[in-house]
């Protein structure tokens, strides 16, 4: 045998095969691989193998193609095929290093570093110095995975073995039992192999979870072409804060790569690793999302994800240790969080905002009230985008109308006094947010939007729309999402006086009409 086909559709190819085909179909591109040893068709849906010497020729082809295809480079592991003819920036690639060895390299003796000591690769944010840290590695699985695909005497396998430290998921049943083991066809097993470079993997938050974003390939060559774009493209970037959003922001570089993307590459599943109670020290697939949203939402991801506001940022924290240098670090936030996972379960971008408040014993949680602070003007531009729903929006400019008078009123009663006005409302935004959050019915919500618009008197909104707001305000069915837009109003809520720290914005009388 000196040929072997592997079919983008063939019986048991799952996304992650296609994925990984794809793969393979990038790094024979980017290494300029001589044609005589590989073929693709003409519907991009096969992709052939030839290797010249008949069956003693299987292993040096083999060999020489791996060992080009999973290099390594300063210790870190480096796929052409994933990188394009541009290459890749220094931190992002250790970024990735990172996120693969948090989803499918993260088996410990799948890499061999040369040290415990691990390199550090410097950069600059916004004129800031930031650093990351990967291992400085020497070899990994990948690069003799080849090994799997031949007999003893050489030739390529009827079937081969799959360990589940090259495909996630795919876990012998019981090492006892060897017939428990998992073996499929050798050019599924190629795929696989190769699903390291046609997928991307990615660090979520600081939590050791590691989320990997599997495209579902449907034409090889269109993949060969935009693989390359699916790599973030700066440092900020790498941070994610959950799958949805990993997977989304995947997208949006998609079709930023080109004018009017088809819908070939545009779904992917997001697949999360996080340990579990039972087993910290082992990452296990506890989640996957299948992200295929509508290009409106995705329009919606795309501005949002230019906000500044809502964007990773660079903290610096006081040194551990007296005399060392100030710890700078990355933060991100809630809101692009919530917007995400809504946007990729086609739900509404605010809903359950509630969370962002209140914590899991249900109480409201005052570190998030401060942490929506620094998001605050992401939410004012998120709410000032045009409406689908008339209604909701109303509700949410009438609830900013009935503050400002509100607080007008407190600002009289208080004598102009600014840290008694501030003292109170304080105390007011606390009662507003307390009775919304902890709200359980229909009645509840509406009982403290009366109490809010009663205590403004006239609100101009109301007036003028009030026949907006009805059909949402009677639906019990749609009570939560109510709730949530009262809870989001009150966190967008801008008073009249600029920004004068870090956490948001000081209390002054606003504006009449807000």
């Amino acid at each position: 045998m000196d040929t072997l086909t592997i079919d983008l559709f063939g019986r048991g190819m799952g996304p992650l095969h296609r994925a990984g085909l794809g793969g393979l179909a990038c790094t024979l591109t980017q290494l300029d691989w001589p044609g005589s040893e590989w073929s693709l068709d003409g519907e991009g849906r096969r992709l052939t193998l030839h290797w010249p010497g008949g069956l003693p020729g299987a292993r040096p082809f083999f060999e020489r193609l791996y060992d080009r295809a999973f290099g390594l480079k300063d210790g870190m592991i480096d796929l052409p095929g994933a990188y394009g003819r541009t290459g890749i920036r220094p931190e992002i690639q250790a970024e990735l290093q990172r996120g693969m060895t948090l989803t499918i390299l993260q088996f410990g003796p799948n890499r061999k570093a040369k040290s415990k000591t691990p390199k550090i690769v410097q950069y600059d944010v916004d004129d800031q110095p930031l650093t990351v840290e990967h291992q400085d590695l020497s070899d990994y699985t990948h690069r003799s995975a080849w090994r799997d695909l031949l007999t003893s005497k050489g030739a390529v396998a009827e079937m081969a073995v799959i360990p589940g430290t090259i495909a996630p998921g795919f876990v012998q049943r019981h090492v006892a039992h060897a017939s428990t083991t998992i073996q499929q066809p050798p050019g599924h097993a190629i795929a696989l192999h190769f699903a390291l470079v046609g997928t991307i993997s990615l660090a979520v938050g600081q939590g050791g979870k590691g989320v990997l974003i599997i495209p579902d390939v449907k034409d090889l060559r269109e993949y060969v072409r935009r693989r390359p774009s699916l790599n973030p493209r700066e440092a900020r970037e790498c941070h994610v804060a959950n799958p949805a959003d990993a997977a989304l922001q995947a997208q949006i570089r998609l079709r930023a790569s080109e004018a009017g993307l088809s819908a070939r590459v545009a779904r992917c599943q997001a697949v999360l690793f996080s340990g579990t109670p039972w087993n910290s020290k082992q990452k296990t697939r506890t989640a996957v999302i299948d992200v295929d949203p509508f290009e409106s939402d995705l329009d919606l991801f795309g501005e949002a994800l230019s906000m500044a506001s809502l964007k990773p940022r660079v903290v610096e924290a006081k040194p551990e240790k007296k005399g060392d240098p100030p710890r700078r670090f990355w933060a991100g936030g809630t809101v692009r969080a919530l917007i995400a996972e809504n946007l990729a379960h086609h739900r509404k971008w605010f809903e359950d905002f509630r969370s962002l408040v209140v914590g899991p014993d249900g109480k409201t949680d005052d570190q998030r009230v401060r942490q929506l602070g620094f998001e605050r003007e992401g939410l004012r531009k998120m709410i000032e985008r045009p409406w689908q729903d008339q209604g909701e929006e109303t509700l949410v400019i009438a609830i900013h109308q009935a503050m400002s008078q509100c607080f007008g009123k407190i600002w009289e009663d208080s004598g102009k006094d600014t840290t008694t006005f501030q003292n109170r409302y304080d105390r007011q935004m606390e009662r507003w947010r307390l009775a919304f959050a902890h709200a359980k019915t229909a009645d509840d919500v509406r009982g403290g939007l009366s109490e809010i618009w009663g205590r403004a008197g006239q609100v101009p909104m109301l007036m003028e729309a009030w026949r907006k707001l009805l059909p949402i305000l009677c639906r019990d069915d749609r009570w939560q999402l109510n709730r949530d837009l009262a809870l989001l109003a009150l966190s967008s809520y801008r008073s009249s006086r600029k920004k004068d720290n870090g956490e948001g914005e000081s209390p002054s009388p606003p504006r009449e009409h807000d």
